[in-house]
């Protein structure tokens, strides 16, 4: 109910200052989604989260691509935020299902797609599905990379933090915050790893489910990839997997100072090297 509570308090935040809250029906569950008209010129563009995260949790993107984009829509992934909650039951599918099927109602015109860690790998899959649905792809740390069993069981113990002191590390490594922020940021983190269905979703992850060389190869639509110089979440080994295996017409950004979610820390420079990206790929096509 804490938890449940946080969320909702995000979320009326965000829908003060124009968004919409909307619920979507799918096959497995309603999703929950923070949707809001744009006073840009750019085409629809949607953020996905990572593990744990919620669409709220853009909120400093948001506000800002608003003045670019026509429109901008963030949904809460299937067991996150205020979308149904499946609870110990959710799977990987389920979530990729609940996320075609929302997008599919919300979106009435090809859109830009913005993903970071899960968020980012959920980008990819779902432009293997609705290559028709998205004019380009903006990632950030992006999560799938594939990794040996071993490995990711290493990787996904991350995620198990047991105490504040590891709370607050994971939160280190996730952005610059300091002070009393630091340790409400630790807190709420703790508090959503402990989800039954983030825990789920962490079980469920197996070297199966990872991304494939074809799958880059395939995107055949404009591709940023923002791959931080302080990224510390993910482990070394997945920056070379996107670099080797990206289309040539893809562009892959190391910024300096970026950590695993620069939206928290670099939401200015962020949104314009998005705006610049976008700016560029809509004005070279006929």
């Amino acid at each position: 109910m804490v938890l449940w509570g946080l969320h909702t308090l995000q979320a009326r935040a965000v829908a003060r200052r124009g968004f919409l809250r909307r619920r979507i029906q799918t096959p497995v569950g309603d999703v929950h989604v923070l949707d809001a008209p744009g006073s840009g010129d750019l085409p629809t563009v949607v953020l996905l989260h990572g593990l744990s995260a919620s669409g709220a949790d853009y909120e400093p993107l948001l506000h800002r691509l608003r003045r670019h984009h026509r429109r901008v829509v963030a949904p809460d992934l299937l067991g996150h935020g205020l979308s149904h909650d499946p609870g110990s039951s959710l799977r990987l599918e389920d979530l990729q299902t609940a996320l075609v099927h929302a997008l599919d109602e919300l979106i009435d015109e090809p859109a830009w797609v913005f993903g970071n860690s899960l968020g980012g790998a959920a980008a990819v899959r779902y432009t293997t599905l609705r290559p028709e649905r998205v004019k380009g792809l903006l990632l950030s740390s992006p999560g799938g990379a594939p990794m040996e069993t071993g490995s990711m069981e290493a990787f996904l113990r991350v995620f198990d933090l047991q105490n504040h002191g590891e709370a607050l590390a994971f939160m280190d490594n996730i952005s610059r915050q300091s002070g009393v922020a630091r340790h409400v940021y630790a807190f709420v983190a703790r508090q959503r790893f402990r989800r039954a269905s983030v825990r789920a979703l962490i079980r469920d992850f197996a070297p199966q489910s990872a991304l494939s060389p074809g799958d880059l190869a395939a995107l055949t639509m404009p591709t940023l990839v923002l791959w931080g110089t302080d990224e510390r979440i993910l482990p070394e080994s997945h920056l070379p997997f996107w670099r080797e295996h990206l289309p040539d017409h893809a562009e892959l950004q190391e910024p300096g100072g970026y950590t695993h979610a620069p939206f928290m820390d670099h939401a200015d420079d962020l949104t314009a090297r998005l705006v610049a990206f976008v700016r560029g790929a809509e004005g070279g096509r006929s």
